[in-house]
């Protein structure tokens, strides 16, 4: 089959209803919106690097589709991967969310002014035409999705057309955002993954600054709190993890963990004789676990920092 036929019966097979809850999502959202979001046309099989230009451009920050292409562009795919896109964005200092997997969150992050990068097979599963665009706004009343995409700023596509070529990368998409807010969908444990990235890749600042974020929005997670006392603890700040274990052992005082951990806090703050009262409950509330009874070992042969513990270490 010529690929003029095949565009053209994908068209016919794309005329069926959304069949999308259009009522509720109107309960929850404006009737439309459209981002300012500076448009590059892409040179070709640059969507990818287009994209990222683009969403980076609307945070502030300079960036051209040659130069990341020259990070992401994979000669012998005509393309770029997903994961080279999101370590790009990292290097930008953007955190890319993962968006959750239904056409709903995508309209609320456009809803709260967040340009959705989003991945499309323009044609078939089995004969894939991979895309990357920026959805940039969505009119309910007409039932289009806006996009950046390729050479056409603004374009609109039928939801029900997005649908089925979304669907096709099993809705894959990504909230490219800033330190400065959090994705208005964000969850606290996606949100704690996506940003331990910027630990492991050499950048704990970055991370510091959305696990500050995280904390705001959720005050008693137990994932958030966790991240931020352990990369406090290991850019030694220990006063810093001490008090941050502290909250969360007044939160899940049954965790030998976290008691664990606060224990090798208190001991980097020199607090030796609370850090072995912590190590003791951990062993307390999981004697089977050899974990624990090493960190005992340990920390009873360490010899502990300067005595400026101000800590009373103790918790119930």
């Amino acid at each position: 089959m010529r690929r003029s036929k095949a565009l053209l019966l994908l068209c016919l097979l794309l005329q069926a209803c959304s069949g999308l809850p259009l009522k509720e999502y109107a309960e929850t959202l404006g009737p439309r919106r459209q981002l300012d979001v500076p448009f590059i046309a892409q040179q070709q099989y640059y969507c990818g690097p287009a994209a990222l230009a683009e969403v980076a451009q609307y945070r502030g920050i300079d960036a051209d589709q040659n130069d990341l292409a020259k990070q992401l562009f994979i000669p012998g795919k005509k393309g770029s991967l997903a994961v080279e896109m999101q370590a790009a964005s990292r290097r930008l200092g953007l955190l890319p969310y993962p968006l959750a997997k239904n056409f709903h969150a995508l309209l609320k992050e456009l809803d709260a002014g967040n340009p959705v990068l989003v991945f499309q097979n323009l044609t078939f599963s089995w004969w894939p035409q991979w895309h990357y665009a920026l959805a940039v706004g969505y009119d309910l009343d007409r039932e289009e999705l806006i996009l950046h995409s390729g050479s056409r700023p603004y374009y609109r596509l039928p939801f029900s057309t997005f649908m089925a070529t979304w669907g096709r990368t099993n809705n894959w998409a990504r909230v490219m955002v800033d330190s400065s807010h959090l994705p208005v969908t964000a969850e606290p444990l996606a949100t704690i993954r996506s940003a331990y990235a910027f630990e492991q890749t050499g950048h704990p600042e970055l991370a510091a600054g959305f696990y500050a974020l995280a904390a705001e929005r959720w005050p008693d997670s137990l994932p958030v709190l966790t991240a931020q006392a352990n990369l406090a603890l290991a850019q030694g700040e220990s006063q810093r993890a001490i008090q941050v274990f502290e909250r969360l052992l007044a939160l899940a005082k049954d965790d030998p963990a976290l008691w664990n951990n606060y224990a090798y806090a208190l001991l980097a703050g020199g607090c030796k004789v609370q850090a072995l009262t912590a190590i003791s409950r951990a062993e307390a509330l999981a004697p089977e676990d050899e974990t624990y009874r090493e960190s005992a070992s340990e920390i009873r042969a360490a010899e502990a920092a300067a005595d400026h513990c101000s800590s009373g270490g103790e918790q119930s």
